[in-house]
């Protein structure tokens, strides 16, 4: 995505692309990509990938990083536009991988409730990439709960039954956590504010570990 134009990008250019940085960040689910935008500035030696389904939620930040850099332009931050049930063969070898508040089915699958689309994720990563995955806690609560009769994750069923289904995918869970408000702030994602008008505790699972697919 560069704005409201979808530009193709074959493998070779994708190649080349990030033979210019020495890895490679993905944030799956990206939305309006705020977070992308974020890590590009601070990582300015790695190329950050968002991806989501939702190619309108992307178009404002994708073209703010294709703009010039003169005028904040960010060439080391791109847009996808495709399901994480579709993840283009030309993202693997992935070094960090992140899904930031997912929703829908990407939620689902963050859960265990699908297994293939940890299996996705788990075969985009090179060995020993680093994973976060942050859930937020509101999906499981009224008025309308979105993941049916998954129950709502805390810390240790996250390290036992979750784990389990992680290491199954690919996936090694060395950590679940809930994140204070400063750490959800530091994510800088659409979320941050939403969440923190509600200053409830335990609104954030974070999820931490790393990938080893085989």
């Amino acid at each position: 995505m560069v704005g409201k134009r979808v530009v193709d990008l074959s493998p070779a250019g994708f190649a080349d692309l990030r033979a210019r940085y020495r890895a490679v960040l993905l944030d799956v689910g990206t939305g309006d990509g705020k977070h992308v935008l974020h890590l590009a500035r601070n990582r300015p030696d790695w190329l950050i990938v968002g991806l989501d389904a939702n190619a309108d939620r992307m178009r404002k930040a994708s073209s703010r990083a294709a703009a010039n850099p003169a005028r904040g332009g960010l060439p080391n931050a791109i847009f996808v536009w495709a399901p994480v049930e579709r993840l283009p063969a030309e993202l693997r070898d992935v070094r960090e991988l992140h899904v930031l508040m997912p929703w829908g089915s990407l939620l689902r699958g963050a859960v265990g409730g699908d297994e293939a689309i940890l299996t996705r994720l788990a075969q985009a990563c090179a060995p020993g990439a680093a994973f976060l995955v942050t859930l937020n806690l509101h999906a499981w609560r009224p008025p309308v709960p979105e993941v049916g009769d998954l129950p709502e994750p805390t810390p240790d069923w996250a390290t036992g039954e979750l784990a389990r289904r992680y290491a199954a995918a690919g996936l090694r869970l060395d950590e679940a956590t809930y994140l204070h408000q400063s750490e959800i702030e530091a994510l800088a994602t659409s979320w941050t504010k939403r969440l923190g008008s509600s200053r409830a505790a335990l609104d954030v699972l974070a999820l931490r570990g790393t990938a080893r697919p085989s």
